[in-house]
């Protein structure tokens, strides 16, 4: 069997290719297009939880996290909103990617990932899981969805965890400024955007050489990562097997020796 391999080159004219279809809903160009653009990631996000207040301090695109049993998210866009308050924004063009479980999931490793070891559990930050949908996910033509716990037994009383899922309803185009972000969310002529801001850093990441270079480049740091997590959930599975040696398993990887030591060191702890 012949298992084609691609040049840099033609994996980069791939992406050149792609470039002009590219939406806000494609994951990897949501990526690409807010990479170091806080006041971009403010600009929606002030319009998705309705807080012309609210605050970027701090961001972060395709940000790995990792539990100790090998299962890792990428979150598309991760930020901090005042300092204390941490969003993960998504954005889902299949129901099967925005299931419950799996925002409980985002919120969970979040969470697992903010502490250090010691630290009190009132430390926890409070945090926003935003899912932007293709389709109305719930079907009951809200433009948003605040999923938040409660206590039943006490007349439905906030659980105050500080834990927020939202659901952002990729169907609305609604006159709002949150059914205009929708309609630019899908919009792949940046000709075609309501607000600005968007339309020009769209125009410039897909008209301009500068901004098909800096796509290229992205995509491709971001397709290198996704590689290597999957030879670590790999890895992970040959350790667990326990039939070959961390040299071995190294070599089939392609992963650093210390990679593979840290990761047998990780699953041994788990099953002491």
């Amino acid at each position: 069997m012949n298992v084609e391999v691609k040049t840099p080159e033609q994996q980069r004219a791939e992406i050149l290719a792609k470039i002009p279809d590219f939406r806000l809903m494609d994951d990897t160009y949501m990526s690409a297009f807010f990479n170091g653009r806080k006041d971009l990631i403010q600009f929606i996000l002030r319009i998705i939880m309705n807080d012309e207040k609210l605050v970027v301090t701090n961001d972060k695109t395709q940000k790995v996290l990792k539990n100790l049993q090998g299962r890792s998210i990428t979150l598309d866009v991760d930020t901090l909103l005042n300092g204390d308050r941490e969003a993960d924004v998504e954005v889902q063009q299949e129901s099967s990617g925005a299931k419950p479980k799996r925002a409980r999931f985002h919120s969970s490793m979040m969470d697992s990932n903010s502490l250090l070891p010691g630290e009190d559990f009132e430390k926890l930050r409070e945090t926003y899981v935003i899912f932007i949908t293709s389709h109305d996910y719930f079907g009951k033509g809200l433009p948003v969805y605040t999923i938040n716990r409660h206590i039943e037994e006490l007349d439905m009383m906030p659980f105050d965890d500080k834990e927020h899922i939202i659901y952002v309803n990729g169907e609305n185009n609604t006159d709002t400024p949150l059914g205009k972000l929708m309609h630019d969310f899908k919009c792949n002529d940046p000709k075609d955007m309501y607000y600005r801001n968007l339309a020009e850093r769209a125009d410039h990441l897909k008209n301009t050489e500068g901004g098909r270079e800096e796509m290229c480049k992205i995509m491709e740091e971001i397709s290198g990562e996704s590689v290597r997590q999957e030879k670590i959930k790999t890895a992970v599975r040959m350790i667990a097997d326990g039939s070959l040696t961390m040299e071995q398993i190294a070599k089939f990887t392609e992963l650093p020796i210390e990679t593979i030591k840290a990761l047998a060191s990780q699953l041994a702890s788990i099953t002491a």
